[in-house]
């Protein structure tokens, strides 16, 4: 067995049924071999969005996700997708390949310096013989370090022989932490002395699995409940659900935050916008519980650091508390149920939509009211998420990511087509502002070949909406920030996707049957003012 064969097999012996990626020169021949082994290709029209669908896939899955391009330029052409990557902590392995030893050869590039640019580990296969060896260790840093990892198998060794190979090993995630008793209880006490607590979850509560063990945390002291956005929705159908914690929430769940005298954190970073530059958390006690001891007091003070898996921690602080005898006084939090049972998202700002454009957060409230209840999310990144997130929702967070940790606009295109093979059996809703949408329009293609159902939502304001309010606050033209793009429904309907123009909300009503009338993508052209900045209303 040659070295392409044989990566082929070891690919498909570790469960990796998907690819994502752009053949070339390094990658060609064990792409081949892997398709007439079983695999599937999904093949993108740019690098960089290969990776981008590797790292949604693997967000969305839990599993490994695998990216494979050739060497030089095509590498380089990953680099922004693969810092997202490492910065969303995925599980991403991209595969590459060295050029010919020849130092005059174009398309050198480093390779391990490109790793190690976007903060991503390095490895090599330098035998032949090592090959399922150095395959197997990639996996298993991919899986313990939850880092992407770069695989460098030089094109050199492609067609020689193998010879006997060690079986390919699976690998295996780091154990779950237990939490230090004398910090549990140091934890708990500072939750049974408070009188305002909110529990708070993020992502890797979610990943825990920790909902049912929270909610009964938060009974326990009656307090009420709420998210970072990637645990967006975990407590939907709660009578305390306040929803997101930070610079998104909406009133009601900013009272209760500006009241609250203590936060129980469980798998969240407490970023910036969670902690909106730390002044959510100031004068507060904090719990924050978390795998990664690294995430404590990186952006706020910690009164209680807990290295420990969030539902194992919710689990044993609930038994303290049983042990304890401890009754809650749930007068505070009986009032915020009033209030949260009363809040009208449609009664919390004034609509302005105009002749030909609507106004973005009426349009995400009637677009959410007709998408099928069980649907993947997915978003670009941009001034249009504050109009956006806060008004689209999903039946579980895990069905929910947004391609956003490196801030880069365009990365939500390979999120999408990520997403949507990672989950086929529902829907995918991807959304973007125009100029991100329009940065990786070669990967729309892709959708509409792979006949993906996916609706992607562009609201469309002919501009870069952040740089038009912040020229705007310079005292310059905010005009400069305008751009003019071709009509996009047409465009994409001649790429071969169902279309529609939206300036009027009860337009919105046309969606259902534009996904009901066939197999593949759609795309909905939603026009916005760019003049209209929400955040002139906060």
């Amino acid at each position: 067995m040659q070295v392409h064969e044989a990566i082929a097999a070891a690919l498909l012996e570790h469960d990796v049924d998907t690819v994502f990626g752009l053949m070339g020169d390094a990658n060609m021949l064990y792409l081949t071999s892997y398709q007439k082994q079983g695999g599937r290709f999904v093949g993108a029209a740019h690098e960089g969005n290969s990776v981008g669908m590797a790292d949604a896939y693997a967000r969305l899955t839990g599993k490994t996700g695998v990216a494979s391009v050739t060497h030089g330029p095509a590498l380089t052409n990953t680099l922004t997708s693969l810092v997202e990557a490492v910065r969303s902590r995925s599980n991403v392995l991209l595969i590459t390949g060295d050029t010919p030893p020849e130092p005059t050869y174009f398309q050198q590039v480093d390779i391990a310096a490109v790793a190690a640019a976007a903060g991503a580990g390095y490895e090599k296969v330098y035998r032949p013989k090592t090959l399922v060896r150095d395959l197997n260790r990639a996996l298993q840093r991919v899986t313990s370090e939850q880092r992407a990892i770069v695989l460098d198998i030089p094109i050199s060794m492609m067609q020689a022989d193998v010879g006997d190979q060690a079986v390919a090993g699976r690998a295996v995630a780091p154990a779950l932490g237990t939490p230090d008793q004398d910090a549990l209880e140091r934890a708990v006490g500072l939750a049974l002395s408070a009188n305002r607590p909110v529990v708070l979850a993020g992502r890797g509560a979610v990943d825990s699995g920790a909902r049912d063990e929270l909610v009964a945390l938060a009974e326990k002291l009656g307090a009420p409940l709420a998210t970072t956005l990637l645990g967006k929705d975990y407590f939907a159908g709660q009578p305390q659900n306040l929803g997101i914690y930070g610079n998104l929430s909406h009133s009601v769940a900013s009272g209760a935050i500006g009241e609250a005298d203590c936060v129980l954190v469980f798998g969240a970073s407490l970023n910036a916008y969670t902690s909106h530059g730390g002044s959510l958390f100031a004068g507060k006690k904090v719990v924050h519980v978390d795998a990664d001891p690294g995430r404590f007091g990186w952006y706020t003070p910690v009164t209680e650091p807990i290295a420990a898996d969030a539902r194992l921690t919710a689990a044993a602080m609930n038994a303290l508390i049983d042990e304890a005898g401890h009754k809650p006084n749930t007068g505070w939090v009986s009032g915020l149920q009033k209030a949260l049972a009363e809040y009208s998202p449609r009664d919390a700002f004034k609509d302005r939509s105009g002749v030909d454009t609507v106004d973005i957060r009426t349009a995400m409230i009637r677009l959410n009211e007709l998408l099928p209840a069980k649907h993947n999310l997915v978003t670009d990144i941009g001034r249009f998420v504050l109009g956006a997130w806060p008004y689209l929702h999903v039946a579980d967070p895990a069905d929910f990511t947004t391609m956003g940790a490196f801030g880069s606009i365009g990365l939500g295109m390979g999120g999408a087509v990520g997403v949507a093979v990672a989950k086929p059996d529902q829907p995918t809703v991807a959304v973007f502002g125009d100029g991100g949408f329009m940065m990786n329009l070669a990967d729309f293609t892709t959708a509409i070949r792979e006949k993906l159902n996916i609706l992607f939502v562009v609201l469309n304001d002919g501009a870069y909406g952040a740089e038009h309010y912040k020229l705007r606050d310079y005292g310059v033209d905010p005009d400069y920030s305008l751009t003019t793009w071709p009509e996009l429904a047409p465009m994409a309907e001649a790429m071969g996707a169902r279309a529609a123009t939206i300036r009027k909300i009860e337009e919105f009503d046309a969606v259902p049957d534009l996904l009901a009338a066939g197999e593949g993508p759609c795309l909905i052209d939603v026009r916005l003012d760019p003049n209209l900045n929400i955040l002139d209303e906060q």
